[in-house]
């Protein structure tokens, strides 16, 4: 015999099952969620000013070296 189970989603953070309606399962979560959001994409602007001042160094050392 198949158990059907209810229409539900998975929480962002914890992956704890939750009612389909919300996307976390409690505020703490979603406070973590939030906190962990911004620091990827710091990290990601980081890396991008790196690239860029990787590409600018690079460029300069073709056009000065060369």
């Amino acid at each position: 015999m198949v158990e059907r189970i209810a229409q539900h989603r998975h929480c962002q953070n914890c992956d704890k099952a939750i009612l389909y309606k919300d996307k976390f399962c409690d505020e703490k979560c979603e406070t973590d969620h939030k906190t962990k959001l911004k620091a990827k994409k710091k990290q990601l602007v980081y890396f991008y000013g790196m690239m860029v001042a990787v590409f600018i160094l690079a460029m300069a050392l073709v056009f000065l070296g060369g």
